[in-house]
């Protein structure tokens, strides 16, 4: 990561450099950092530039003259201004509001959000970056799920423009910041069907439940097919950007895998009968296996009784031939437990033929 100064980055027609505020992401307690993200004309990429360490309490750089507002560090102000040549302190407000004391905070809340609108974006146009590339269908993924909850990703190519226009225009690790501030908000039964939807797993199965019920999928097939396409976006060199090393997973993977692999899909007692009464009504419909016969000599034999008068008496009179027999088969009464199990069987199948005529 760049570490030089952000004074002369920009070249007239680039996108405007943007300040961002990053997070160390597996080391604790969390270091914080403003960071600049903006456009290399040299290297025809999206670069980082490290501007200042915060340290592990953001919150020391602010000040409160009173109870009802507050100012950021001079120093602080000057040395990123200086830095970036421009104003700076407004956009430096805006990243440490988070960290403002909650009291100040309800009193200034609706003073600091006034003037704020998400920008417009046409619909129908085709969003692209500077570098002519569009949003990373990754990226596209992991924000329909933050913004819509559903691992059903159909609709993942149709989201609002304004919305896909945020991830355009950044370093990945400004884009890999911003989803690690996203994904805090999720709950902890969420991670793992977050996952799932990011990384497209449903293109593995061929169940149709597999869009919307990942929990009735196999668990070893999903663990498999997960950590083969983690390897596949570890070696995607367009992806990174400005990455150099890709003998290891980057921080950002290694907490992906934890978060997988120590989480569990949703097992609410609704989304369990959701997913067998999915299973129960498309599952493949198959002739029932056909029942062994019995001859009608063997019959003879079990029931003491002629063929021709078994076939001719009726409900009641069958029922009364074959409890009468029962009695003298029956294991509770001396007789042969198979004999019994025969008997019934012929029974049962004599009825049926019965209740079919």
């Amino acid at each position: 990561m760049s570490t030089v100064s952000s004074k002369a980055l920009r070249n007239p027609g680039e996108p405007v450099p943007v300040i961002y505020l990053a997070r160390s992401v597996l080391r604790f307690p969390i270091r914080y950092s403003l960071r600049l993200s903006y456009w290399n004309t040299e290297q025809q990429q999206f670069r980082t530039s490290r501007l200042l360490d915060l340290g592990t309490a953001p919150e020391d750089f602010l000040h409160y003259p009173n109870d009802t507002c507050f100012h950021l560090d001079t120093d602080l102000v000057f040395k990123i201004e200086k830095l970036c040549g421009r104003d700076m302190e407004p956009e430096l407000e805006e990243l440490l509001w988070p960290f403002v004391d909650p009291s100040v905070k309800r009193k200034m809340e609706h003073f600091f959000s006034r003037g704020k609108s998400p920008g417009r974006v046409k619909a129908g146009i085709k969003l692209l970056s500077c570098d002519g590339r569009s949003v990373h269908s990754f990226d596209k993924r992991r924000l329909h799920f933050l913004r819509f909850g559903a691992t059903d990703q159909g609709a993942v190519f149709h989201m609002p423009p304004a919305l896909e226009a945020r991830l355009l225009n950044r370093s990945r690790d400004d884009l890999e910041q911003y989803f690690l501030e996203e994904e805090a908000k999720l709950r902890e039964f969420e991670l793992k069907s977050y996952l799932y939807a990011a990384l497209n797993l449903q293109s593995h199965f061929t169940e149709a439940y597999a869009r919307s019920i990942p929990q009735a999928l196999p668990a070893e097939k999903i663990d498999q097919v997960f950590v083969e396409e983690l390897c596949k976006l570890n070696d995607n060199h367009g992806f990174w950007q400005e990455r150099q090393d890709y003998s290891r997973l980057p921080d950002y993977l290694i907490r992906y895998l934890i978060l997988f692999f120590d989480s569990s899909f949703p097992r609410r007692r609704n989304d369990s009968a959701q997913a067998q009464e999915f299973m129960d009504d498309h599952r493949q419909f198959r002739w029932p296996e056909q029942k062994e016969t019995v001859s009608e000599d063997e019959i003879s034999r079990l029931f003491g009784e002629d063929a021709t008068t078994l076939r001719k008496a009726n409900k009641k009179e069958l029922t009364r031939i074959y409890r009468k027999k029962a009695k003298s088969l029956h294991p509770d009464k001396g007789g042969e437990q198979e004999e019994f199990i025969k008997l019934t069987a012929a029974y049962e199948e004599l009825l049926g033929k019965i209740n079919n005529t």
